[in-house]
């Protein structure tokens, strides 16, 4: 019930609409209730001296039944149906808000399938259950209490017979409610991890293509299918007994309406139109009798698909503004560390242990470190996308908890080892979220990032669409339309996360100078496996298991021979190897 009530408010908002609509069902159910009586009337008429003004009525009657019908059922169809679509848009676009709103502690525990499942194969259950559910529900009570009532006002005594095997149908339906809505679930579940997979394999499917994993991968979604297969099979093993029990109890009803029913004419104890409107709203029970069932496969299937979205409505992000926030934007790009210490919830041990750090504004600061040392996390923090376990991040003397995340990360440009691009043109890629942004400053970017040699190669030139995640790019080009897009912010701290990995070092010593020499004031933090990258930075820090060994200029750590040294000593002898060889 609570997984219900928390969908109202959608229903609520199209009130009117659902009203009209509940209007329309209830005025064409009448006036399909109203037929069997006017056949009634009409064989009753027979049976006396019948005139053809009579016989013209009851056409005219009929006729006139007819065109409400029609348009009571385009009524119906129109706000109804109409209306679970739009709870569908609305359901579909909060819960796509919602999505964006929360942060990547949470993400880290979902699949991307399972969400593109509730998203659409849980959503549109709950659009059926508000649509189809919903009408059948209301049809098939009021048809069934006011078929009821007829066949009571024409011959009570036979309506009890007739209905003595009725109430079968409702021990039937409390006796399946829940196992049904258990193994609906499963089957929901499932089809979230079919979604997975396929998502996965086509994320991966140059992988797949390289280690030959094709046929291997086809017996994997073979076998998943045919799980699915029999998860539905036991719904349907539940429906295979319930709906022809059903039926079957209809069917003995309508023999005992026959049987006792054609006594009672020959008796004289009914008219033979009695006997036949009787009949007529039998068989009107016939179709919300089934219905009943029908409904109540899409009310489980839609109650699951609730609770299954309703998890993700639930969910909050844990890295939120402060209530009270003011709109405090950082200027300088002065960055100060004190005593930070981070572990990932998942974790207990400490990935970044007792960091102290300043950069003054316009400072490049260099960060290395072998590979699981925490350089990739400090710059997560930085940008808060976790906040630490203690100590505190300074940005310009203020904590960046008292800073807007939106001011915050609007301030910062970062650039990851393994940049997202979307499925969209270059320009578009680079000018992501940059609102009235001019030519001339797009193309300032491109060549401060060196991409105006690679755009000139291109079909579209800076409209050439990239691909799903720029496919159709290679990682050098991925790394300088990202460098780009950050850039194009103008931003006060610049992050720079092994980003130049996959260019050669020609690139990448332009690409430095182009840095230096267009952003003077903008702080530079750039982590780097390739000491060459760092080692005209104003600051170079060490980080070994996620604390800082060390920390100076190139010439102070070359000469305490520590750590860095022996690193860039590393590096240096086998360049020489590379060129030697």
């Amino acid at each position: 019930m609570d997984t219900l009530q928390a969908f109202l408010p959608y229903v609520r908002k199209y009130r009117r609409e659902f009203l009209l609509g509940i209007i329309a069902l209830i005025v064409t159910d009448t006036l399909t209730l109203v037929v069997p009586w006017l056949i009634k009337e009409f064989i009753d008429a027979l049976s006396g001296k019948p005139v053809k003004e009579q016989l013209f009525k009851y056409v005219t009657l009929l006729v006139l039944i007819s065109l409400g019908l029609m348009l009571g059922r385009f009524g119906w169809r129109k706000y109804m149906f109409g209306l679970s679509r739009k709870i569908e848009f609305d359901i579909l676009n909060d819960l796509f808000q919602h999505l964006l709103s929360l942060d990547r502690l949470w993400y880290q525990k979902q699949k991307t399938g399972d969400l593109m499942s509730r998203a659409t194969n849980d959503l549109r259950a709950v659009r059926e259950f508000f649509g189809l559910g919903v009408l059948i529900l209301i049809d098939a009570v009021f048809v069934i209490i006011m078929a009821v009532a007829m066949m009571s006002f024409i011959n009570i005594p036979l309506a009890l017979k007739v209905f003595i095997p009725l109430p079968f149908i409702s021990v039937l339906f409390f006796f399946f409610v829940r196992e049904i809505g258990r193994r609906h679930k499963e089957v929901q579940e499932h089809l979230s991890r079919i979604t997975e997979r396929v998502q996965e394999n086509l994320s991966g499917i140059r992988v797949l293509h390289a280690f030959v994993q094709e046929e291997y991968e086809k017996k994997k979604f073979e076998k998943l299918n045919l799980e699915y297969i029999q998860k539905n099979l036991r719904v349907t093993q539940i429906f295979g007994i319930f709906t022809p029990t059903m039926v079957f109890s209809m069917g003995i009803a309508g023999m005992i309406s026959l049987w006792m029913g054609g006594k009672a004419v020959i008796a004289e104890e009914i008219t033979l139109g009695s006997f036949v409107a009787f009949n007529g709203y039998l068989m009107l029970l016939s179709w919300p009798m089934m219905g009943i069932g029908y409904v109540f496969n899409l009310s489980q299937k839609g109650l699951v698909g609730m609770g299954r979205i309703k998890e993700v409505f639930s969910a909050r992000a844990q890295i939120i503004d402060k209530v009270g926030n003011k709109n405090y934007i950082p200027d300088q790009g002065e960055l100060e560390l004190t005593g930070v210490f981070f572990s990932y919830p998942v974790e207990e041990k400490n990935i970044l242990k007792d960091i102290n750090l300043k950069v003054s504004p316009g400072q490049t600061l260099g960060i290395v470190g072998v590979i699981g040392s925490g350089k990739t996390t400090l710059a997560h923090i930085l940008l808060r996308f976790y906040d630490p376990v203690s100590g505190d991040i300074l940005i310009d003397g203020k904590s960046i908890k008292e800073v807007p995340l939106k001011e915050l990360r609007g301030c910062i440009g970062y650039v990851s080892q393994e940049p997202f691009l979307f499925s969209t043109s270059i320009r578009n890629n680079i000018a992501l979220g940059m609102q009235n942004v001019s030519d001339s400053e797009i193309e300032e970017i491109i060549q401060i990032s060196g991409l105006e040699s690679d755009l000139k190669r291109f079909p579209d030139h800076i409209e050439t669409l990239v691909g799903e995640k720029g496919v159709t790019l290679s990682g050098g080009q991925k790394q300088r339309i990202a460098l780009a897009r950050a850039l194009l912010k103008n931003p006060k701290v610049l992050i720079l996360d092994d980003s130049f990995s996959n260019l050669d070092s020609e690139m990448e010593e332009m690409l430095l100078e182009n840095l230096m020499k267009n952003f003077i004031n903008t702080t530079k933090i750039i982590i780097s496996h390739r000491l060459s990258t760092i080692k005209n930075a104003d600051k170079i820090v060490v980080v070994t298991e996620g604390e800082i060994s060390e920390q100076g200029t190139h010439s102070q750590l070359m000469k305490r021979r520590g750590v860095y040294a022996d690193l860039f000593r590393n590096q240096e002898l086998t360049r020489e190897m590379e060129i030697i060889l």
